[in-house]
């Protein structure tokens, strides 16, 4: 479960952004909340804004982090065993989500963006455990980096990592470090080379980070054949509770074990089923049928997802269901998150979503952009959003900061 990210110097962010997964004192959808001793925690949050405005930012710098930290550990497993399971994913699913961790990201509008560190913070929670991770890296080579653990009221350091020298726990003395290559994380090298739970445990959280981008279709749009056939019932009691008239899924094998094509059952008035090829469906149905089983799956399995356009191609009542997905404690009976990106208005709603659920991203007067919630957002005279407003009403009349340039349309007219 996360509760918090922040970040500082990626992409359109120079200064610090903050993430907060933690519920607010407000009397709104408290029955969706994930409840874990006294914390509160929201099951989504959403990410509103124009276009530029830094809402996919958010979504890169989690990733980011996720790749820092975890790409060691998967190119060592993917040379070992590449065809056996890391967690809960394959690691060859788990390598082909890797990015390119030598782009560029720092700020670039000022001179000073490419001699600044990039900083990242996560606190998390597995288990009975809540972790602070810090990372402080540029130019590839790793600054500083910090490692804590919280059990009940007590917080202690795992590992604390500066220009200095390196401080380690008890738990990990005797770990070697004197060959650690400066620009590999710490909580990967210990990863990969011991057994250490509190460390394993902190590694398990960024391999349960299911990072998906509708501007790639190549990537994104794959189907999870597997869990078709393991959960095909499931699956299509979903989909025909969306609206959408398919009976059943089925995977067409040819002789060598490939996938020869995918067909969908439909049910005629009459009675009679005819099949469609899955190329044959509307992509808006494609998209359903290729991210369902992945939800699916991963709220079984209490993930963390953050998905960029997760409206691209869906109706609105559909996205409305996959948000339900979360909220609704019947299907998500554990801890699994969604964070996403939309700019889907219709779902800008109080009968939607939570005021702390809702965030803005946008650029300020110095081309850097800022994220905010709604429900911190001061209006003019200084009051906050009610929960009675219409939320995408005030969006569009920008009086939240993110105008997304309907306001001057309409002056223009």
């Amino acid at each position: 479960m996360i509760y918090e990210f922040a970040f500082d110097n990626f992409r359109s962010y120079k200064n610090k952004a903050i993430l907060d997964f933690t519920a607010k004192p407000i009397n709104e959808f408290d029955a969706t909340l994930i409840h874990v001793d006294n914390d509160k925690l929201l099951p989504v949050s959403v990410i509103y804004g124009p276009n530029g405005g830094g809402k996919s930012s958010v979504l890169m710098a989690l990733n980011s982090l996720r790749n820092i930290v975890l790409s060691p550990v998967i190119q060592l497993a993917y040379m070992k065993k590449k065809n056996e399971q890391l967690g809960e994913a394959s690691i060859a699913q788990l390598q082909s989500s890797l990015q390119d961790r030598h782009a560029e990201t720092y700020y670039k509008l000022d001179d000073d963006g490419k001699n600044r560190p990039t900083n990242y913070s996560i606190l998390f929670r597995v288990k009975d455990s809540k972790y602070r991770y810090e990372l402080s890296c540029h130019n590839e080579a790793i600054l500083t980096e910090n490692l804590y653990i919280q059990k009940g009221d007590e917080i202690k350091p795992v590992f604390e990592r500066d220009e200095d020298g390196v401080y380690v726990c008890d738990e990990l003395n005797g770990v070697d470090l004197e060959n650690m290559n400066e620009s590999l994380p710490l909580l990967s090298y210990i990863s990969m080379f011991k057994n250490i739970e509190i460390v394993d445990m902190a590694i398990s959280f960024f391999l349960q980070i299911r990072i998906m981008n509708f501007d790639r279709p190549d990537k994104d749009r794959q189907i999870l054949v597997d869990q078709i056939e393991h959960d095909n019932a499931r699956i299509c009691n979903v989909i025909q509770s969306m609206g959408i008239d398919i009976s059943g899924i089925e995977v067409e094998y040819n002789d060598d074990g490939t996938v020869n094509d995918i067909y969908t059952k439909h049910i005629l008035e009459n009675g009679i089923e005819k099949r469609l090829t899955l190329s044959e469906e509307s992509s808006g149905t494609r998209k359903i049928i290729s991210i369902l089983p992945v939800i699916l799956k991963g709220i079984d399995q209490n993930c963390l997802f953050a998905i960029d356009e997760l409206d691209a191609k869906l109706h609105p009542l559909l996205l409305r269901r996959i948000i339900e997905l979360f909220t609704d404690k019947r299907i998500n009976k554990g801890s699994a998150q969604m964070l996403f990106t939309s700019h889907d208005l219709t779902t800008m709603s109080n009968e939607v979503f939570r005021r702390d659920e809702i965030w803005f991203s946008a650029l300020n007067s110095y081309d850097e952009s800022v994220l905010y919630s709604l429900v911190d957002f001061r209006k003019d005279g200084g009051s906050k959003p009610r929960n009675d407003e219409n939320y995408s009403k005030q969006y569009i009349e920008g009086r939240y900061g993110a105008d997304p340039y309907f306001r001057q349309m309409n002056e223009w007219r």
